[in-house]
């Protein structure tokens, strides 16, 4: 897989301008269009995964989460989510389309499973960053704030159907 920094050719302290001008270097450089007249497959073919390689350093290295998260993994962190993307990193926007459709298809969270997902983890025990993951998902947020929503305006009209009730009842007995 390689380092994604050194992909690009950037520092680790990079900006995020740095890493957009590397990628569209790279880019122009090994793009598979520019290299489609070429006739030897092999430099076709090596243009193409350094294109790809390109293409998935700037998709982790452009956006702050997967960033920070390739970071930790850098630095040596377990982690309780398997590779599954072509890059070798899970993504959780893997399906969004970035980095111009190579090889971002189809990646998604998977957690290992039980009892392998990490030193002292056992089969009954409650995978604490899963579930931190899980509950801070957008989607997850805007549902939880839907749902609240309905619930509140149903009790609110249950009490009001009620009252309601109880004002053009009372006289009757």
């Amino acid at each position: 897989m390689g380092d994604h920094y050194q992909t690009l050719g950037i520092r680790r302290d990079a900006t995020k301008a740095e890493v957009k001008a590397a990628f569209r270097r790279s880019a122009l450089r090994d793009h598979p269009d520019r290299h489609a007249g070429s006739t030897d497959a092999a430099a076709r073919a090596d243009a193409a995964r350094r294109f790809r390689q390109a293409s998935d350093a700037y998709h982790v290295l452009s956006d702050d989460r997967r960033r920070a998260e390739y970071g930790l993994r850098l630095r040596g962190s377990t982690s309780s989510y398997a590779r599954t993307s072509s890059s070798g990193w899970a993504s959780s926007s893997a399906s969004y389309g970035y980095g111009y459709g190579y090889g971002h298809g189809g990646g998604s969270w998977r957690r290992t499973p039980p009892g392998t997902a990490g030193a002292g983890a056992s089969v009954g025990s409650i995978d604490w960053e899963f579930l931190l993951k899980a509950v801070t998902r957008r989607g997850f947020l805007i549902n939880l704030g839907f749902a609240s929503v309905l619930l509140s305006g149903a009790a609110f009209l249950d009490g009001s159907i009620l009252e309601n009730w109880k004002m053009n009842n009372s006289g009757v007995g």
